[in-house]
């Protein structure tokens, strides 16, 4: 029996279907202590986590590890260099949360442009300040995507029912494929310098660390609105500190540095914020779940290595 441990709440059929595959001794426990269970269980095969830290110490603590795999996108909080050195496979699960994903970012558009957090606590107060709240519509605006994968394809699917204009960046995409889309594929500077709403949709990696800075933070309109649903790192917050107020941006987040409590570094400068919610859906959990269990038996059974973001250069 192949040893698992699942250390999160994700949804029980990736459990249920290594289980009755009968080759996986499968143990999930919510916040369980990765490095701790690894060295009590030399013998642990896998990893199934969401956005727990694998690190160095917990992948040497685990000599029979053969792989680990990330329900969702993002793979940021695994040490993956250390991990092929070991000789163990990380895969993701692309697509899974795309849509929970997608949902935010225009989820977040529509509170923020109609105020309807502030709007709901005063009319629960007591008030009528009607006239207080006056908003803007998305129809007819310019929406700038940062990024054409799974999440930001589906952002701009979702987004041409309300009749925007729709521009996009991405390298690895032709100018034909993203016009099959409704979009018009143009350079990063003229992106920020043409939206009034500009979407990040970018891993962060070496590449993209600190890329949205002064340079393209400087071209936006007065009043654009910068949504970062994707990864802290994309964007210099002190950049966008310093020129908020001159540039009257508005400034939508869902991630941090680290998923957890206590005080966060873009409170001063956020128009509204949320704790990582974009693939907290009961449907993108349990999607995820599944293709983090079939890619794990596809692994082990037929030596199919679906997803892996560490493979051998």
């Amino acid at each position: 029996m192949k040893k698992v441990l699942i250390p999160t709440a994700l949804d029980s059929v990736a459990k249920e279907i290594l289980e009755a595959n009968r080759n996986y001794d499968v143990v999930q426990i919510p916040k369980a202590d990765i490095l701790q269970f690894a060295r009590e269980n030399p013998d642990l095969h896998a990893l199934i986590v969401r956005s727990e830290k694998v690190t160095a110490e917990i992948i040497d603590a685990a000599p029979a590890l053969k792989a680990v795999i990330r329900a969702g996108a993002g793979y940021n909080t695994i040490d993956i260099q250390h991990a092929r050195a070991k000789g163990v496979d990380v895969m993701n699960t692309p697509g899974a949360n795309s849509n929970g994903v997608a949902e935010e970012v225009i989820a977040l558009m529509l509170a923020d442009a109609r105020h309807l957090v502030a709007a709901d606590a005063s009319t629960r107060a007591g008030k009528w300040e009607k006239t207080s709240f006056m908003g803007r519509e998305i129809t007819g605006k310019t929406v700038g995507i940062v990024g054409l994968g799974y999440i930001g394809r589906l952002v701009a699917k979702r987004l041409s029912g309300f009749e925007v204009k729709l521009l996009a960046y991405d390298p690895f995409v032709t100018p034909e494929q993203a016009r099959e889309q409704g979009i018009e594929l143009v350079e990063l500077p003229d992106l920020f310098a043409r939206a009034d709403y500009v979407s990040l949709h970018l891993p962060e990696n070496a590449q993209t660390k600190g890329l949205v800075n002064r340079d393209l933070l400087s071209l936006m309109k007065e009043g654009a609105t910068l949504i970062n649903c994707a990864r802290s790192g994309i964007l210099n917050e002190d950049d966008l500190r310093a020129l908020k107020p001159e540039k009257k941006l508005r400034f939508l987040n869902d991630v941090y540095p680290k998923d957890e409590e206590g005080p966060k570094s873009v409170a001063d400068i956020a128009d509204l914020m949320a704790p990582h919610l974009g693939a907290s859906t009961r449907e993108a959990n349990a999607k995820a779940a599944e293709l983090a269990a079939r890619e794990l038996i596809d692994l082990d059974e037929k030596g199919i290595r679906t997803a892996v973001v560490n493979l051998p250069k």
